[in-house]
Protein backbone atom coordinates (compact mmCIF):
# COMPACT_ATOMS: atom_id res chain seq x y z
CA UNK A 1 0.00 0.00 0.00
CA UNK A 2 1.34 3.23 -0.67
CA UNK A 3 1.31 5.50 2.55
CA UNK A 4 1.79 8.78 0.79
CA UNK A 5 1.55 10.12 -2.97
CA UNK A 6 4.57 12.06 -4.83
CA UNK A 7 5.79 12.13 -8.73
CA UNK A 8 8.02 9.18 -9.06
CA UNK A 9 9.82 9.94 -12.51
CA UNK A 10 10.95 13.44 -10.71
CA UNK A 11 14.34 13.26 -8.71
CA UNK A 12 14.58 14.48 -5.40
CA UNK A 13 17.39 15.21 -2.60
CA UNK A 14 15.79 13.95 0.84
CA UNK A 15 16.24 15.19 4.46
CA UNK A 16 17.23 12.06 6.38
CA UNK A 17 17.91 12.91 9.89
CA UNK A 18 18.02 9.60 10.61
CA UNK A 19 14.91 9.59 13.20
CA UNK A 20 11.42 7.39 12.87
CA UNK A 21 9.95 10.21 10.40
CA UNK A 22 12.41 10.71 7.86
CA UNK A 23 13.61 6.29 8.23
CA UNK A 24 9.87 6.00 7.67
CA UNK A 25 9.80 7.94 4.23
CA UNK A 26 13.04 7.01 3.13
CA UNK A 27 12.01 3.10 3.27
CA UNK A 28 8.67 4.35 1.82
CA UNK A 29 10.31 5.70 -1.35
CA UNK A 30 12.79 2.60 -2.05
CA UNK A 31 9.10 0.41 -1.74
CA UNK A 32 7.79 3.06 -4.60
CA UNK A 33 10.47 2.43 -6.60
CA UNK A 34 11.95 6.05 -6.89
CA UNK A 35 15.09 5.91 -8.95
CA UNK A 36 16.65 9.02 -8.55
CA UNK A 37 16.90 9.75 -4.95
CA UNK A 38 20.47 11.76 -2.86
CA UNK A 39 19.99 11.52 0.85
CA UNK A 40 20.99 14.37 2.64
CA UNK A 41 22.02 14.22 6.24
CA UNK A 42 23.28 16.58 8.53
CA UNK A 43 25.17 15.57 12.16
CA UNK A 44 25.49 18.49 13.94
CA UNK A 45 26.96 16.81 16.87
CA UNK A 46 25.05 18.15 19.15
CA UNK A 47 24.00 14.80 21.39
CA UNK A 48 26.71 12.73 22.25
CA UNK A 49 24.65 9.94 20.13
CA UNK A 50 24.57 11.88 16.71
CA UNK A 51 27.13 9.69 15.43
CA UNK A 52 24.90 6.63 16.09
CA UNK A 53 22.08 9.19 13.98
CA UNK A 54 24.82 8.92 11.05
CA UNK A 55 25.34 5.64 10.90
CA UNK A 56 21.94 4.19 10.73
CA UNK A 57 21.45 6.34 7.70
CA UNK A 58 24.64 5.31 6.38
CA UNK A 59 24.17 1.53 6.76
CA UNK A 60 20.36 2.22 5.07
CA UNK A 61 21.89 3.70 2.24
CA UNK A 62 24.41 0.95 1.53
CA UNK A 63 22.01 -1.39 1.68
CA UNK A 64 20.18 0.33 -0.93
CA UNK A 65 22.84 1.47 -2.87
CA UNK A 66 21.25 5.69 -2.61
CA UNK A 67 23.63 8.45 -3.23
CA UNK A 68 24.12 10.03 0.12
CA UNK A 69 25.84 13.85 1.12
CA UNK A 70 27.04 14.74 4.37
CA UNK A 71 27.61 17.42 6.55
CA UNK A 72 29.19 17.23 9.90
CA UNK A 73 29.05 20.80 11.51
CA UNK A 74 32.00 21.53 13.66
CA UNK A 75 30.40 24.10 16.57
CA UNK A 76 31.34 25.01 19.82
CA UNK A 77 27.64 25.35 20.96
CA UNK A 78 28.43 27.21 23.68
CA UNK A 79 29.43 30.14 21.75
CA UNK A 80 25.89 29.96 19.79
CA UNK A 81 24.33 33.19 20.31
CA UNK A 82 21.32 32.35 18.54
CA UNK A 83 18.11 29.58 18.54
CA UNK A 84 19.43 26.41 17.85
CA UNK A 85 16.27 24.81 16.32
CA UNK A 86 16.84 28.58 14.01
CA UNK A 87 20.42 27.92 13.49
CA UNK A 88 20.42 24.50 12.33
CA UNK A 89 17.50 25.02 9.95
CA UNK A 90 18.98 27.45 8.13
CA UNK A 91 22.50 25.35 8.03
CA UNK A 92 20.49 22.53 6.86
CA UNK A 93 18.31 24.19 3.94
CA UNK A 94 21.59 25.65 2.85
CA UNK A 95 22.77 22.43 3.01
CA UNK A 96 20.42 21.39 0.51
CA UNK A 97 20.85 24.55 -1.90
CA UNK A 98 24.44 23.57 -2.36
CA UNK A 99 23.19 19.73 -2.85
CA UNK A 100 21.04 20.94 -5.15
CA UNK A 101 23.50 22.81 -7.32
CA UNK A 102 25.58 19.77 -7.67
CA UNK A 103 23.18 16.94 -8.54
CA UNK A 104 21.05 19.58 -10.15
CA UNK A 105 17.92 18.60 -8.42
CA UNK A 106 15.25 21.28 -7.31
CA UNK A 107 12.89 19.25 -5.38
CA UNK A 108 13.43 18.15 -1.64
CA UNK A 109 11.84 15.84 0.41
CA UNK A 110 11.19 16.77 3.81
CA UNK A 111 9.54 14.19 6.54
CA UNK A 112 7.07 16.67 8.38
CA UNK A 113 3.93 13.89 10.07
CA UNK A 114 0.53 15.48 10.79
CA UNK A 115 1.46 15.75 14.07
CA UNK A 116 4.00 18.18 13.32
CA UNK A 117 1.55 20.06 11.26
CA UNK A 118 -1.04 20.02 14.38
CA UNK A 119 2.13 20.92 16.73
CA UNK A 120 3.39 23.96 14.47
CA UNK A 121 -0.28 25.37 14.61
CA UNK A 122 -0.43 25.52 18.21
CA UNK A 123 3.18 26.59 18.68
CA UNK A 124 1.87 29.73 16.33
CA UNK A 125 -0.97 30.40 18.29
CA UNK A 126 1.09 30.11 21.62
CA UNK A 127 4.19 32.64 19.77
CA UNK A 128 1.55 34.64 17.77
CA UNK A 129 3.75 34.27 15.14
CA UNK A 130 3.25 35.90 11.98
CA UNK A 131 2.70 33.16 9.40
CA UNK A 132 2.79 32.82 5.62
CA UNK A 133 0.72 29.40 6.04
CA UNK A 134 -0.99 28.36 9.11
CA UNK A 135 0.40 24.77 10.10
CA UNK A 136 2.54 23.11 7.25
CA UNK A 137 2.32 23.89 3.74
CA UNK A 138 2.50 20.71 1.93
CA UNK A 139 4.98 22.72 -0.27
CA UNK A 140 6.72 26.32 0.02
CA UNK A 141 10.33 27.59 -1.71
CA UNK A 142 13.60 28.03 0.17
CA UNK A 143 15.68 30.32 -2.73
CA UNK A 144 15.59 28.15 -5.57
CA UNK A 145 14.30 24.41 -3.71
CA UNK A 146 11.28 23.69 -3.86
CA UNK A 147 10.29 21.48 -0.30
CA UNK A 148 7.82 19.14 -0.59
CA UNK A 149 6.15 17.21 2.52
CA UNK A 150 3.99 14.33 1.21
CA UNK A 151 3.34 12.90 4.99
CA UNK A 152 1.48 15.71 5.96
CA UNK A 153 -1.80 13.00 6.15
CA UNK A 154 0.05 10.40 8.40
CA UNK A 155 0.14 9.91 12.07
CA UNK A 156 3.46 9.66 14.12
CA UNK A 157 1.91 6.46 15.63
CA UNK A 158 1.02 4.77 12.22
CA UNK A 159 5.03 5.56 11.30
CA UNK A 160 6.35 3.88 14.44
CA UNK A 161 3.52 0.86 13.65
CA UNK A 162 5.05 0.66 10.42
CA UNK A 163 8.85 1.11 11.22
CA UNK A 164 8.19 -2.05 13.99
CA UNK A 165 6.53 -3.87 11.38
CA UNK A 166 9.14 -3.82 8.60
CA UNK A 167 12.28 -3.54 11.20
CA UNK A 168 13.33 -0.10 9.91
CA UNK A 169 16.21 0.82 12.36
CA UNK A 170 16.00 4.59 13.51
CA UNK A 171 17.75 6.81 15.99
CA UNK A 172 15.60 7.73 18.96
CA UNK A 173 16.27 11.86 19.86
CA UNK A 174 16.53 12.35 23.59
CA UNK A 175 16.47 15.99 23.17
CA UNK A 176 12.41 15.55 21.91
CA UNK A 177 11.51 14.20 25.55
CA UNK A 178 12.98 17.59 26.70
CA UNK A 179 10.00 19.74 27.72
CA UNK A 180 12.08 23.04 28.47
CA UNK A 181 11.61 23.29 24.73
CA UNK A 182 8.34 24.52 23.97
CA UNK A 183 7.47 22.34 21.10
CA UNK A 184 7.92 19.08 23.18
CA UNK A 185 5.70 20.56 26.34
CA UNK A 186 2.96 20.99 23.10
CA UNK A 187 3.82 17.32 21.76
CA UNK A 188 3.49 15.92 25.55
CA UNK A 189 0.23 17.28 26.23
CA UNK A 190 -1.25 16.33 22.80
CA UNK A 191 -3.42 13.67 21.98
CA UNK A 192 -4.43 12.31 18.02
CA UNK A 193 -7.84 11.95 19.27
CA UNK A 194 -8.25 15.89 18.79
CA UNK A 195 -6.72 16.76 15.37
CA UNK A 196 -9.60 16.37 13.58
CA UNK A 197 -10.96 19.18 15.47
CA UNK A 198 -7.88 21.07 15.04
CA UNK A 199 -7.48 20.86 11.48
CA UNK A 200 -11.01 22.59 10.93
CA UNK A 201 -9.67 25.27 12.65
CA UNK A 202 -6.48 25.20 10.94
CA UNK A 203 -8.23 24.97 7.33
CA UNK A 204 -10.66 27.46 8.21
CA UNK A 205 -8.20 30.07 9.10
CA UNK A 206 -5.92 29.30 5.95
CA UNK A 207 -9.11 29.88 3.95
CA UNK A 208 -9.69 33.39 5.28
CA UNK A 209 -5.83 33.96 5.02
CA UNK A 210 -5.96 32.60 1.28
CA UNK A 211 -8.42 35.95 1.00
CA UNK A 212 -5.89 38.09 2.51
CA UNK A 213 -3.23 37.18 0.21
CA UNK A 214 -5.18 37.89 -2.56
CA UNK A 215 -5.21 41.66 -1.70
CA UNK A 216 -1.58 41.55 -1.41
CA UNK A 217 -0.76 39.87 -4.01
CA UNK A 218 -2.55 42.59 -6.40
CA UNK A 219 -1.18 45.33 -4.46
CA UNK A 220 2.29 44.41 -4.87
CA UNK A 221 2.08 43.46 -7.93
CA UNK A 222 0.20 46.72 -8.87
CA UNK A 223 2.66 48.96 -6.85
CA UNK A 224 6.26 47.26 -7.77
CA UNK A 225 8.64 49.24 -10.43
CA UNK A 226 11.49 47.14 -11.43
CA UNK A 227 12.89 45.96 -8.21
CA UNK A 228 11.11 48.91 -6.01
CA UNK A 229 7.97 48.54 -4.08
CA UNK A 230 5.82 51.74 -4.25
CA UNK A 231 4.55 53.04 -0.76
CA UNK A 232 1.06 54.81 -1.36
CA UNK A 233 -1.70 55.62 1.31
CA UNK A 234 -4.04 52.52 0.47
CA UNK A 235 -0.93 50.43 2.14
CA UNK A 236 -0.41 53.21 4.75
CA UNK A 237 -4.04 52.92 5.57
CA UNK A 238 -3.66 48.81 6.09
CA UNK A 239 -3.66 47.41 9.42
CA UNK A 240 -0.05 46.19 10.24
CA UNK A 241 -0.83 42.58 9.92
CA UNK A 242 -1.68 43.69 5.98
CA UNK A 243 1.30 45.79 5.88
CA UNK A 244 4.23 42.46 7.03
CA UNK A 245 2.53 40.11 4.71
CA UNK A 246 3.10 42.90 1.39
CA UNK A 247 6.48 43.26 2.44
CA UNK A 248 7.16 39.23 2.64
CA UNK A 249 5.53 38.88 -0.65
CA UNK A 250 7.52 41.65 -2.40
CA UNK A 251 11.22 40.16 -0.89
CA UNK A 252 9.98 36.73 -2.27
CA UNK A 253 9.21 38.45 -5.67
CA UNK A 254 12.92 39.59 -5.41
CA UNK A 255 13.91 35.91 -4.28
CA UNK A 256 15.26 37.38 -0.70
CA UNK A 257 12.59 36.51 1.73
CA UNK A 258 15.20 34.09 3.23
CA UNK A 259 16.48 37.33 4.72
CA UNK A 260 14.01 37.14 7.67
CA UNK A 261 12.85 33.94 7.38
CA UNK A 262 14.70 33.05 10.03
CA UNK A 263 14.35 36.46 12.19
CA UNK A 264 12.26 37.36 15.33
CA UNK A 265 8.61 38.58 14.26
CA UNK A 266 9.81 42.10 15.56
CA UNK A 267 12.03 43.02 12.59
CA UNK A 268 9.38 42.74 10.16
CA UNK A 269 6.66 44.63 12.41
CA UNK A 270 9.27 47.31 12.69
CA UNK A 271 9.27 47.94 8.84
CA UNK A 272 5.48 47.45 8.63
CA UNK A 273 5.21 50.45 11.64
CA UNK A 274 7.68 52.88 9.79
CA UNK A 275 5.54 52.33 7.11
CA UNK A 276 2.55 53.20 8.48
CA UNK A 277 3.10 55.96 11.07
CA UNK A 278 6.27 57.68 10.16
CA UNK A 279 6.45 60.85 8.15
CA UNK A 280 9.98 60.34 7.33
CA UNK A 281 10.91 60.38 4.01
CA UNK A 282 14.12 58.38 4.32
CA UNK A 283 14.80 55.65 6.92
CA UNK A 284 17.18 52.66 7.28
CA UNK A 285 16.30 49.18 8.51
CA UNK A 286 19.31 46.34 8.92
CA UNK A 287 19.09 42.99 8.27
CA UNK A 288 22.16 41.03 8.07
CA UNK A 289 24.07 41.44 4.72
CA UNK A 290 20.87 43.94 3.55
CA UNK A 291 19.13 47.05 4.26
CA UNK A 292 15.26 47.92 3.69
CA UNK A 293 15.72 51.68 2.58
CA UNK A 294 12.71 53.80 2.69
CA UNK A 295 13.38 56.66 -0.54
CA UNK A 296 10.33 59.13 -0.61
CA UNK A 297 7.74 56.89 -1.73
CA UNK A 298 9.74 54.18 -2.88
CA UNK A 299 11.21 50.60 -0.97
CA UNK A 300 14.49 49.46 -2.10
CA UNK A 301 16.60 46.11 -0.77
CA UNK A 302 20.44 46.51 -1.40
CA UNK A 303 23.77 45.24 0.05
CA UNK A 304 24.77 46.97 3.27
CA UNK A 305 28.01 46.98 1.82
CA UNK A 306 27.22 48.44 -1.28
CA UNK A 307 26.00 51.88 0.58
CA UNK A 308 29.09 51.96 2.62
CA UNK A 309 29.81 55.79 3.01
CA UNK A 310 33.55 56.04 1.33
CA UNK A 311 35.76 59.13 1.12
CA UNK A 312 38.65 59.95 -0.98
CA UNK A 313 41.08 63.03 -1.17
CA UNK A 314 42.40 63.34 -4.60
CA UNK A 315 45.84 64.87 -4.40
CA UNK A 316 46.77 64.42 -8.19
CA UNK A 317 46.39 62.92 -11.21
CA UNK A 318 47.58 59.92 -9.69
CA UNK A 319 44.83 59.44 -7.74
CA UNK A 320 41.89 59.95 -9.90
CA UNK A 321 42.01 56.37 -10.07
CA UNK A 322 39.93 56.17 -6.64
CA UNK A 323 37.42 57.89 -8.70
CA UNK A 324 36.21 54.19 -9.87
CA UNK A 325 34.93 53.23 -6.84
CA UNK A 326 31.76 54.62 -7.73
CA UNK A 327 29.23 53.90 -10.31
CA UNK A 328 29.47 57.96 -12.04
CA UNK A 329 32.93 57.70 -12.07
CA UNK A 330 33.27 59.15 -15.08
CA UNK A 331 31.27 61.80 -14.23
CA UNK A 332 33.46 62.99 -11.78
CA UNK A 333 36.55 62.94 -13.47
CA UNK A 334 35.42 65.28 -15.86
CA UNK A 335 33.96 67.11 -13.58
CA UNK A 336 37.72 67.56 -11.92
CA UNK A 337 38.60 68.22 -15.76
CA UNK A 338 36.39 70.73 -16.17
CA UNK A 339 37.72 72.18 -13.35
CA UNK A 340 41.50 72.85 -14.49
CA UNK A 341 42.50 70.09 -12.29
CA UNK A 342 43.07 72.37 -9.56
CA UNK A 343 43.99 70.14 -6.75
CA UNK A 344 42.75 68.97 -3.70
CA UNK A 345 39.50 67.46 -4.36
CA UNK A 346 37.37 65.37 -2.47
CA UNK A 347 35.12 62.24 -3.40
CA UNK A 348 32.79 61.10 -1.43
CA UNK A 349 29.19 59.50 -1.49
CA UNK A 350 28.97 60.27 2.93
CA UNK A 351 25.93 62.36 1.97
CA UNK A 352 24.77 62.77 5.76
CA UNK A 353 28.74 64.76 6.10
CA UNK A 354 28.69 66.33 2.71
CA UNK A 355 25.42 67.86 2.72
CA UNK A 356 26.26 69.99 5.67
CA UNK A 357 29.89 71.02 4.59
CA UNK A 358 29.12 71.55 1.16
CA UNK A 359 27.66 74.38 -1.68
CA UNK A 360 26.05 73.51 -4.69
CA UNK A 361 24.67 76.37 -6.94
CA UNK A 362 25.06 78.95 -4.36
CA UNK A 363 22.77 77.18 -1.51
CA UNK A 364 23.81 74.51 1.03
CA UNK A 365 23.71 71.17 -0.27
CA UNK A 366 21.80 70.24 2.22
CA UNK A 367 18.69 72.43 0.90
CA UNK A 368 19.45 71.71 -3.15
CA UNK A 369 18.59 67.69 -2.01
CA UNK A 370 15.82 68.59 -0.50
CA UNK A 371 14.70 71.38 -3.17
CA UNK A 372 15.35 69.17 -5.82
CA UNK A 373 14.01 65.65 -4.02
CA UNK A 374 17.52 63.90 -4.70
CA UNK A 375 16.58 60.03 -4.02
CA UNK A 376 18.75 58.57 -1.68
CA UNK A 377 19.00 56.11 -3.41
CA UNK A 378 21.28 57.90 -5.64
CA UNK A 379 22.92 59.70 -2.94
CA UNK A 380 24.16 56.15 -1.52
CA UNK A 381 25.21 54.80 -4.72
CA UNK A 382 26.64 57.67 -6.91
CA UNK A 383 29.43 60.30 -4.92
CA UNK A 384 30.00 63.72 -5.01
CA UNK A 385 33.40 65.67 -6.59
CA UNK A 386 34.25 68.82 -4.90
CA UNK A 387 36.67 71.40 -3.91
CA UNK A 388 38.50 71.14 -0.81
CA UNK A 389 39.21 74.63 -0.85
CA UNK A 390 35.80 76.24 -2.24
CA UNK A 391 34.12 72.74 -1.10
CA UNK A 392 31.94 73.23 -4.01
CA UNK A 393 30.40 70.64 -5.62
CA UNK A 394 31.34 70.48 -9.05
CA UNK A 395 28.73 67.95 -10.33
CA UNK A 396 25.58 67.52 -11.05
CA UNK A 397 23.37 65.66 -8.04
CA UNK A 398 20.53 63.92 -9.97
Amino acid sequence: MQRFKINTSLSYLVGVSGGPDSMFMLNELIKMNVKDLVVCHVNYKFRNDSDNDQKIVEKFCEKNNLKLEKLVIEQDYSLLKENFESWARKIRYDFFVEVSKKHNIKNVLIAHNRNDLVETFLLQQERKSYVKHYGLNKTSMYKDLIIVRPMLNILKSEILVALKEEKVAYAVDSTNEDIKYKRNKIRAELSENSFNKIEKEINLLNSELEKISLQVDWYVNNNMSADELKINKNLQEKNLEFIQRTIYKWLEILKKDFIIQNRRNKTIFEIAKNIKVSEKVFWEINIGDFSIIKDYENLFLIKTEIIQPKTFVINSKQDLYLAEEFINWLDLVNAIKRNKENYPYVITNDFLKYKIDTYTFGKKTNRYLIDKKIRYKNRMLKAVVYSKRAMKILNTIK
